[in-house]
Formats: C-alpha cells, sequence, structure tokens
C-alpha cells in the first residue's frame, strides 16, 4: 500500500502494454496534473471513451479524495483495462488547456463555448475536468477552431458527460 500525502490507498500499476499507448495520448495540464482523456477498452469488453487515466501521486495532490471515496465521481480499475486508445470524445489538448489555464467560471465550475468550423458554437458546463464533450450531431474533434472561456451562462449550457477515473500507482 502506498501512502500520498497521508492518505492510504493501493492502485495497481500500470500493465507494461499499455504504457506506449497510454504516452501516445496527449495529456492536458492542469496545474501539475496531466490529464489523459482516454478511450479504454475493459477485459469484459466493454468500452469507454470517457476516461481519464492518471498517476495516482499528482492525482490525490489535485483532487484531495480518492474517486472511490467521492459520490460524484467513478472510477475503473487499471487491473480490468485492456487496452486505452486516444479518446473521440474529448476536446483536443490545446483547447481543454486554454480553459485550464484560465480557471475556472465560479466556485467549482467552469462555463466554456465551443466554436465549430461552420460558424457555430455550443456552450458547456462542466466541474473542473472538462476535457470530454457532447459534440453536437456530425461534429468531432477536428471540427473545433476555438473555445471561449467563462462564455455562455445565458446560452442554456450542455453539462459534460460523465467520466471516469482509472488511477494508477506509479
Amino acid at each position: 500500500m502506498k501512502s500520498y500525502n497521508g492518505i492510504e490507498r493501493n492502485y495497481g500499476t500500470m500493465p507494461s502494454s499499455l504504457r506506449e499507448p497510454l504516452n501516445a495520448v496527449e495529456p492536458s495540464v492542469c496545474g501539475d496534473l496531466l490529464y489523459r482523456p482516454c478511450s479504454v477498452t475493459l477485459k469484459n469488453g466493454d468500452v469507454s471513451d470517457i476516461v481519464y487515466v492518471v498517476s495516482a501521486g499528482p492525482y490525490i495532490k489535485i483532487w484531495g479524495v480518492w474517486p472511490e471515496d467521492d459520490r460524484h465521481k467513478r472510477s475503473v480499475c487499471i487491473e480490468e483495462v485492456s487496452a486505452i486508445d486516444e479518446s473521440p470524445t474529448r476536446l483536443p489538448a490545446h483547447f481543454a488547456n486554454k480553459l485550464y489555464k484560465v480557471g475556472e467560471s465560479g466556485m467549482g465550475y467552469t462555463i466554456f463555448t465551443v466554436v465549430y468550423s461552420d460558424g457555430t458554437k455550443q456552450a458547456y458546463s462542466a466541474g473542473n475536468a472538462i476535457d470530454f464533450i457532447r459534440y453536437p450531431e456530425g461534429k468531432g474533434p477536428s471540427d473545433v477552431v476555438d473555445v471561449l472561456p467563462h462564455e455562455g451562462r445565458n446560452a442554456d449550457p450542455l453539462r459534460v458527460p460523465d467520466y471516469y477515473w482509472c488511477l494508477y500507482s506509479e
């Protein structure tokens, strides 16, 4: 069992077969934490494309509570993961980084608007993790041309999807 910030928790290590695919996912940077927004395939065949795969040490330093101990968070065990890929529903890293850099819009939440290549805009609301969004029909990451931090309060913003955390020990 390892202790992070004096808080004990035992997470499995990253299997060597998953290290290269994980490192191929461009991270988003939020303070000292590298978020890797992934699509993961579980050993039972289930696939989820809304999973943050993150080292446990930096995670607990930022969040202060383990996902399993927070009723608002969901988690997947690294031991259950058989494959890791880039998520098709993530916001491109440079746009997510722009939002992380300016910080939250209010206490514990972030509002932002995504601008698409055809000129349409969609407002979103999130907590403090903003990498996964619900794209409008026919649009995806390659259609994003900008993000407007703190804009969209009056535009009936879409809530970002509920995501999972998958922590591992170094």
